[in-house]
Parts: structure tokens; C-alpha cells; sequence
């Protein structure tokens, strides 16, 4: 890494304050999914978006295999949905899933898009997964997110929504 550890890389990206996000899949028992704050916006026209998975990601891998996915933005008291799917299992789920046509999704999140995997590339230990968003919905005014930074878990102190962010219940189908 040019004189600069996987340590050093890591430490310096903590400073990036980032959302919080669950990709979920249907996996043979049910749905699956893996906490995720790498999403990133791509493109308008078609609307895409991306984020990034360790290569030896169990959900990656059913998405890749299966074709779709469901990216749910995660509001601030949804940490235990986050910790859940970030590897440390709660005995009793506290949140609910949902589907549409195949995708689960997770009730309550502030945003959910379903997507289609359109493509996939190479990212280092970690692959790059490009989703087409065939359908987004959120509920008209968002819920305080909840941030990942230092690693570990953070809030705004308040929820102060701007009044050109708010919008009726949001339902779009492409």
C-alpha cells in the first residue's frame, strides 16, 4: 500500500461519517442480508447506485446468484437491524420483513430501493456491486439516520428536516 497499512487506511476512513444501510436478498430459508455503508448514488438516468462487499460475503454471493436485492436506508433506531446483519445475531428479530415480488425489504427504513444486479467488478478484497433501481419508496418525512462513524454508531442531535425534503409517501416504479 505504498508505505501506508491496512491499519492507517482504516483509521482514516473512520473520520468519513457515513448512513447506514441493510442489503437484503432472499436467501433458501428466508431473507439474508449484510449491514453496509458503502452505498454510493451513480446514476440518474437509468437510476443506479453501488456499493461494496468483502469477497467472501454469503450475501454477495446470493445476489450475484439470484439477481436481485433490496438496499434499505436505516433511521437511527434501527441499530439493532444493523448490528444483527453486521455479524453479532440478536436471539429475537425486532423489526419486520417485507416483500415485493421476491425482494425482501425491511419495514420502517427511511428509504428502500429494490434492484436488479446489472453488473459486478473487482474492487481488491472487496467486489463492487452496480444495482439498477426498479422501485424506491420511504415514508414522507424521514426519521433521524443512523451514521456510522469512529466506528462505531452516531445520531444527529436533532432532526431538523428541510422543508423541500419533505415529500408525500414515496412510491416510484420504473
Amino acid at each position: 500500500m505504498n508505505g501506508c497499512t491496512a491499519q492507517d487506511f482504516r483509521t482514516l476512513f473512520r473520520r468519513l461519517t457515513t448512513g447506514v444501510t441493510l442489503i437484503a436478498v432472499a436467501g433458501e430459508a428466508g431473507p439474508i442480508g449484510m449491514t453496509v455503508n458503502s452505498l454510493t448514488p451513480v446514476s440518474l438516468d437509468p437510476p443506479l447506485l453501488l456499493f461494496c462487499a468483502s469477497l467472501t460475503s454469503a450475501t454477495a454471493k446470493r445476489i450475484a446468484a439470484v439477481g436481485s436485492f433490496s438496499v434499505n436506508v436505516l433511521s437511527a433506531d434501527q441499530q439493532d437491524v444493523s448490528m444483527h446483519h453486521a455479524g453479532r445475531p440478536l436471539p429475537e428479530p425486532t423489526w419486520r420483513w417485507r416483500e415485493s415480488e421476491c425482494i425482501p425489504w425491511i419495514e420502517g427504513a427511511n428509504a428502500t430501493f429494490r434492484c436488479r444486479l446489472v453488473a459486478e467488478h473487482p474492487g481488491g478484497d472487496h467486489r463492487i456491486l452496480v444495482g439498477g433501481i426498479d422501485e424506491m419508496f420511504g415514508p414522507a418525512i424521514a426519521a433521524t439516520p443512523l451514521l456510522y462513524h469512529g466506528g462505531k454508531y452516531a445520531r444527529l442531535p436533532y432532526n431538523e428536516i428541510d422543508p423541500y425534503e419533505r415529500i408525500d409517501d414515496f412510491w416510484w416504479t420504473g
